[in-house]
């Protein structure tokens, strides 16, 4: 019995109806998941994640840390919360920037698997 590409009429459309279905939520997935790595495919916002990974931090520590300039760093940083990576507060006058804590595990990942090439 083969469920590939049937030839009777009726289960072809039920078929081809289930093809666009899956199709359909595979490119958001998609789209979503290729925002997430082209964000992250940037030397500065990965520095960026990791940074937050560890703890929260303001702007200026980020820029201290990255050695970059500010508007540099703070169009990486809406670039990172676009994606939903991170998440910003204020407090008083500074702003403050955090890990979405459904990344962390992300990070985690990568530096697992670079630990295994390494080895």
């Amino acid at each position: 019995m083969s469920y590939c590409c049937p030839a009777d009429p009726e289960k072809k459309k039920e078929w081809e109806e289930k093809m666009i279905q899956e199709i359909d939520f595979l490119d958001n997935d998609i789209k979503k998941a290729s925002e997430i790595f082209s964000a992250l495919g940037h030397p500065i916002r990965l520095k960026i994640a990791y940074f937050l990974s560890q703890r929260e931090h303001c702007v200026c520590e980020l820029i201290f840390k990255l050695n970059e300039r500010q508007n540099l760093v703070s169009h990486h940083l809406a670039i990172l919360k676009k994606c939903g990576i991170i998440e910003a507060y204020n407090s008083s006058k500074w702003r403050f920037y955090r890990l979405n804590p459904e990344f962390a595990g992300v990070l985690k990942t990568i530096s697992q698997v670079q630990n295994k090439k390494s080895e």
